[in-house]
């Protein structure tokens, strides 16, 4: 019987080693827009984040449109491992740079960053930001924290999931 217990022991272990563990949060995939009754802060007239999450990687992209008109378009592909990456203002052609990781299973914080000239005239890297993204419970919002360097609260966005087919509200 002993034989047989470590048997199935062993079994359920590489059974749990061979399920992939998502570092990602899985459940931000899909369309988001902004909902502005539950929103405070500075806000755009529209805003609309779309993610594209696999194990390995986050593809966002916000497509935003200012109240005076101005467009703002931005996206990222990150992982969960440290690393600054890319995001590139698909308008202006700017880049910045972002590092994410994941806090909790529901939880992420995305730190920005701008890269500017040290005293040495080498690139430093310097943090203007975070954010903290928040999936609700039943996966239908996602709440967006923003501090700035110092930690202060400068905005909290509530973004609202677009169900395939729906014309976002934002």
């Amino acid at each position: 019987m002993k034989k047989l217990s470590a048997a199935f022991a062993g079994i359920v272990v590489c059974g749990l080693m061979a399920t992939p563990v998502y570092a990602q949060v899985m459940g931000f995939n899909g369309k988001w827009s902004i909902n502005h009754e539950k929103s405070q802060g500075p806000l755009a007239a529209t805003e609309i984040l779309t993610y594209v999450v696999t194990a390995d990687e986050e593809h966002y992209i916000v497509d935003e449109v200012e109240k005076d008109g101005r467009k703002f378009n931005t996206e990222y592909r990150a992982k969960f491992d440290g690393k600054e990456y890319a995001n590139k203002n698909l308008v202006t052609g700017a880049v910045n740079y972002v590092k994410i990781r994941k806090v909790f299973d529901r939880v992420e914080q995305l730190t920005n960053i701008r890269h500017v000239k040290g005293t040495d005239g080498k690139d430093e890297s310097q943090i203007t930001g975070y954010y903290i993204r928040v999936l609700s419970l039943d996966g239908k919002s996602i709440t967006s924290t923003l501090t700035n360097a110092e930690g202060q609260v400068t905005a909290v966005r509530v973004f609202d999931k677009v169900e395939d087919g729906a014309k976002p509200k934002g």
